[in-house]
């Protein structure tokens, strides 16, 4: 938590940022706080980005098992496209209160794990955004300078128009396991001084932030055109046979890859089925979400609060040990991070990995990754890759005119590797 007092005196007495250059992540920081969301409203699997002045909320929700309500705060830092906080000062950027509270909760209903479900949404009468551009969201209790969790949002101005599209690596090496994103912007009728210098982009996979492309210029300019044509820069591994999905929309009768319940009085343990490295090269088309989630309950129609929680069992039958890393497992319900709640342990009787989760009700996706000693990852050893898989990308571009002190977020554009094929 001590990495966490610069930013404290950042929001709180409003002092120039001179030091801080740690990117700004999604992440939570309190062991009672569980099944954090932040989307566009209506879009709960959305990327959470909203048009600037347009109307546009974001909606975010989030449930804290200790059972009892608490007075939360949030506010709101400023960030370069990097993530790293700006100097701005927030009345620069904020039309309201620098601070303000979250007061719209419930109780849980029904449910074998008692929470409180919190829900507010963003801008409201309390603060408004004036800026585009990167933004985290700082939720905290009364001691201001503990935050329960933080969550990146964007504000997008929509200057210019974004042409993409998803295509084979010309580099023949990578041509049958990664996908390449190609894409060119037309500026015309918004000025542009110097593309090189004044223009960025990030490009990311199925809103993954871990291995999110950051700070791309230009690979060429023309009249009114910048074109982002890259020959490898922009690959992305392209993973197997889609994500492994499990159903816990209910807990009385077994959804799809749910192997068994063993539902007690207070706990409710839920046992998937036993995974495998998918088969390298190999490929099969399943609708999926593309790592993401949502929350549902099939046996109460108020999910928000009715929804129970359970220990999710997974089981990775890999066959044998390896000694110098771990498997762990990532999907947008933990923000893809690997860490102890994620990490998987060796069992040498079954001779395969386990790890067990606490997750709320509703629909998952979900993979594995090894990741070794030194911090290098690798996916290809349980998912394998082929060229075709479906994947959701995300272009944002950034424009940062000469002496301004943040970068402009001037579009959005989404696309699909089948839909949007070159």
């Amino acid at each position: 938590m001590q990495l966490f007092r610069p930013l404290f005196f950042i929001v709180v007495l409003l002092i120039p940022v001179l030091a801080i250059s740690i990117p700004m992540e999604n992440k939570i920081y309190s062991e009672y706080i569980k099944t954090v969301q932040l989307y566009p409203t209506g879009y709960d699997m959305a990327l959470p980005v909203i048009g600037l002045n347009t109307g546009e909320t974001l909606e975010l929700r989030f449930d804290d098992i200790s059972g009892k309500p608490k007075n939360y705060f949030y506010t709101i830092l400023q960030c370069h496209s990097d993530w790293t906080p700006t100097a701005m000062n927030i009345m620069e950027y904020i039309d309201g209160y620098s601070e303000a509270n979250i007061n719209d909760y419930q109780l849980s209903n029904g449910t074998k794990t008692n929470y409180v479900h919190y829900t507010m949404k963003l801008p409201n009468t309390d603060m408004k955004i004036n800026r585009s551009g990167n933004y985290l969201l700082i939720v905290y209790e009364t001691n201001k300078d503990n935050p329960i969790f933080t969550r990146r949002f964007m504000i997008n101005e929509s200057k210019v128009v974004i042409d993409a599209g998803v295509a084979y690596p010309r580099n023949m090496s990578l041509r049958d396991k990664y996908q390449e994103v190609v894409f060119k912007v037309n500026y015309k009728g918004f000025s542009i001084d110097n593309p090189p210098i004044e223009i960025k982009s990030t490009v990311l996979q199925n809103y993954r932030w871990d291995n999110a492309k950051l700070n791309i210029t230009p690979q060429f300019t023309g009249i009114n055109e910048l074109n982002f044509d890259f020959n490898g820069t922009l690959t992305f591994p392209a993973l197997g046979r889609e994500f492994r999905f499990f159903d816990l929309r209910s807990l009385r009768f077994r959804g799809q890859n749910i192997r068994s319940f063993d539902i007690t009085e207070n706990t409710n343990n839920v046992f998937l089925t036993y995974d495998y490295p998918q088969p390298p090269f190999k490929y099969q088309f399943i609708k999926d979400l593309n790592g993401q989630f949502y929350i549902e309950n099939l046996d109460n129609p108020y999910y928000n609060t009715g929804a129970d929680y359970a220990n999710v069992h997974f089981t990775l039958d890999f066959g044998s040990l390896i000694n110098n890393g771990n498997f762990y497992v990532i999907g947008a319900f933990n923000n893809w991070t690997c860490d102890e709640q994620s990490k998987m342990q060796y069992d040498p009787m079954d001779k395969g990995y386990a790890a067990t989760i606490s997750l709320k009700q509703g629909n998952y996706n979900y993979s594995y990754i090894f990741k070794d000693e030194n911090g290098a990852t690798d996916q290809f050893l349980t998912e394998g890759y082929f060229m075709d898989t479906e994947n959701d990308y995300t272009i944002l571009l950034y424009y940062t005119p000469f002496g301004e002190r943040y970068d402009r977020l001037i579009s959005v554009k989404h696309i699909n590797s089948l839909l949007n094929r070159y």
